[in-house]
């Protein structure tokens, strides 16, 4: 989930604020009124389907159906599910007819099940997602102005004077950024000592990355970086990774689940929870099954978009796996929010680079270079590395090396990188049918190749 706000996101503080108020509220309400809360932003975004959006409309006719006709959440049910495919294939008709009117941003996924996913996202959306992540950083003592390191790279890439950069410093939103693509000896030690002279309080990145540096920090002796809570979002948190963290930076990891296209959250609370929150997005469980594990069951992710007005997404089918408990559990931390067990959602490789650097993010490069329907990274030796790439019909020369110069900036000078286009079924996945969109040397062989 992107945290990546602009200047005219905070133009509405008044309506951040009465949001950020009723959020608050909610995560303290009885399960009953939080649902009541999510009838009640589910039937203005169903009315505007009807009266804004052609495809909806459309689909709701087709189905003999009217917005009037969904009475309670349950109800839901009645309308298919929206796949990818479908998002691709009608995202002009999935457009409300007013959307310039509420600030739309054109986003896209980054690909790494396949082709990328387009779609708008709003100013509601972004004040739905800023007031998200205060609250579940407020769990653990967050406050608005207070300073935190990002571990991550789109930023660095984005900017070519920054990518070689280990550091850099946003004081004016008091968040102090950590290149992940310099998680080596010579860029950890830099990052340590920028971390003792800025001393941050709260540290966020994507699992793997926190992982790594934490690993790294601790085999160069690095003991004295600590902070009063560790966010993590992207990919799955192992045991390891939550073990080295939390044992390096003498605090809690707290995790957090979402998707780019914004209609479901789910995260820790600080007695190790997995909430959903309720008032975030409308979160189902479709065709729920026994689980592997004694009284729990599987069940595939169906997200309903709660505050976007520009594009909202109804029955969106996210891709992801959930495992419930068996029976409906609450949690000593006193909030109502429903509780899942895990999430089984991506778990990526890493590509090491010859002089020691630990890449975890190369899935983001498709977001700076157009005609990438879909594309897999694959390290094949330590000094070797294959960017296969399914080809669009705006994919050409200059394209690809666009494409090359950003891989490069993220992997450095002491890897040769391999550029190639492929069909769609060259890509591999692993034994559930999933897209890797980086596969590391460990995971890789010559029969795979073949």
């Amino acid at each position: 989930m992107s945290i990546d706000f602009r200047i005219r996101d905070f133009l509405y503080p008044r309506a951040i604020w009465d949001l950020h108020r009723t959020f608050e509220r909610n995560q303290w309400l009885s399960l009953e009124l939080v649902e009541d809360y999510q009838l009640r932003r589910l039937k203005v975004i169903l009315n505007r389907a009807w009266e804004r959006i052609p495809y909806y409309r459309n689909l709701f006719k087709s189905c003999d159906l009217h917005p009037n006709d969904i009475r309670c959440l349950a109800d839901l049910a009645c309308l298919p599910t929206l796949s990818k495919q479908a998002l691709r294939e009608n995202r002009e008709a999935l457009v409300a007819d007013d959307a310039a009117d509420h600030g739309p941003i054109p986003c896209s996924t980054s690909g790494t099940t396949g082709e990328p996913v387009r779609f708008f996202l709003d100013r509601h959306g972004q004040a739905q997602e800023f007031v998200y992540y205060w609250r579940h950083w407020g769990w653990a003592g967050f406050r608005l102005g207070s300073l935190f390191a990002e571990l991550g790279s789109h930023y660095f890439i984005a900017r070519e004077k920054l990518c070689n950069r280990a550091t850099h410093s946003q004081a004016h939103l008091r968040r102090l950024l950590l290149n992940s693509n310099l998680i080596c000896d010579a860029g950890c030690r830099e990052m340590a000592e920028t971390l003792r002279r800025h001393r941050p309080r709260f540290l966020k990145g994507v699992a793997s990355a926190l992982y790594f540096l934490a690993l790294r920090f601790k085999l160069l002796g690095i003991t004295d970086i600590h902070f009063e809570a560790v966010f993590s979002t992207g990919d799955l948190v192992t045991e390891m990774y939550r073990g080295v963290i939390e044992s390096v930076f003498t605090c809690k990891l707290l995790d957090s689940y979402g998707h780019m296209e914004r209609t479901i959250a789910v995260s820790q609370c600080l007695e190790g929870s997995y909430h959903i929150h309720s008032d975030y997005g409308l979160l189902e469980i479709e065709e729920a099954n026994q689980g592997g594990n004694p009284g729990t069951r599987l069940g595939r992710v169906v997200g309903t978009s709660l505050h976007n007005l520009a594009m909202p997404l109804i029955r969106y089918e996210v891709g992801d796996t959930v495992e419930l408990f068996g029976e409906p559990r609450t949690c000593p931390c006193g909030r109502a929010f429903p509780l899942i067990k895990a999430v089984h959602g991506r778990h990526e490789d890493v590509v090491v680079t010859p002089d020691g650097r630990v890449i975890t993010a190369l899935f983001i490069i498709p977001k700076f270079v157009s005609g990438v329907r879909g594309i897999q990274f694959v390290q094949v030796a330590a000094d070797r590395l294959e960017a296969l790439v399914v080809p669009d019909q705006e994919w050409n020369c200059e394209t690809a090396q666009l494409l090359t110069e950003y891989v490069r900036r993220m992997v450095g000078e002491t890897i040769k990188i391999e550029l190639h286009t492929v069909e769609a079924e060259e890509l591999r996945r692993d034994p559930s049918g999933k897209l890797r969109a980086v596969v590391g040397l460990g995971g890789w062989t010559e029969r795979d190749r073949r």
